[in-house]
């Protein structure tokens, strides 16, 4: 009861539904951008044979270490149970134990900043140029997006689905002594090694996806992603802006569900 005693308190807190309304216009503004970058990609330019030079990409070392894994089956279990969640999983954990778990404002506006820096960053560079992920190129068993709104073949370097873990790390990091933390923490330690070992993503990716990260969390630091009018307007208001997002969210996906599901 207690939990649901706390839920009705936040659900009558300005300042919890600012942030919930940012969070969810935020991952509807990502899903958007994924749509319309069906019209971008022709334009963006295919570095993936640059990139193959590289050390730790030929097909020789990619293909013997996804194969290791898969032969062992608990361990590729365990990872591809961590890929699947990684992304917007490890969102929503984050979102949830910072705003509902600590009631942590302050780190829920570093966290929402980061993240539209992250999608801003990541979508400006896929738009430019792109590469494609191991399993792509080496034809191995993987993730193929062909079918999904959700997602691009052409979102891989850097690797958002790392950007994301790192930015969860760093900002979940100053209540590693807690129980909660220490399941994010954990989550976003393994999700690297789940994308790269798996063939989901080169280890460049991951790289890029981290410093990014740690790029982003400095420059964001102690600021805040909730707008000045935002914050002047009245509870009814945020409120019905909520309820607005969150109809937006449900006809979006629903409306994804119906045409690619």
């Amino acid at each position: 009861m207690r939990g649901l005693d706390k839920a009705q308190r936040l659900v009558n807190d300005k300042r919890f539904l600012e942030r919930i309304t940012v969070f969810i216009l935020l991952y509807i503004g990502w899903t958007l951008f994924t749509l319309v970058y069906n019209f971008i990609k022709p334009y963006s330019r295919n570095l993936t044979s640059e990139f193959l030079k590289l050390p730790l990409m030929s097909r020789s070392f990619t293909v013997g270490m996804v194969s290791m894994i898969e032969g062992i089956k608990p361990l590729y279990y365990f990872l591809s149970g961590i890929y699947f969640l990684g992304f917007t999983g490890s969102i929503g954990l984050a979102v949830f134990y910072l705003l509902f778990v600590r009631e942590d404002y302050q780190a829920s506006d570093e966290l929402a900043l980061r993240y539209l820096l992250a999608y801003v960053t990541c979508g400006l560079i896929y738009s430019v140029f792109h590469i494609y992920a191991p399993h792509i190129v080496y034809h191995l068993n993987g993730y193929y997006p062909d079918n999904s709104g959700l997602t691009q073949q052409e979102f891989v370097f850097p690797s958002l689905h790392n950007t994301i873990a790192a930015i969860n790390l760093i900002t979940v990091w100053k209540y590693r002594d807690r129980i909660g933390g220490k399941v994010i923490i954990a989550l976003s330690t393994l999700i690297p090694f789940a994308t790269v070992l798996l063939g989901q993503h080169w280890v460049y990716d991951a790289l890029a996806g981290m410093g990014l990260a740690a790029l982003l969390s400095k420059i964001t630091e102690g600021k805040t992603i909730v707008p000045g009018f935002v914050r002047r307007m009245s509870y009814e208001g945020v409120r019905r802006m909520t309820v607005l997002s969150g109809a937006l969210a449900a006809l979006l996906f629903s409306a994804i569900f119906l045409v690619y599901g």
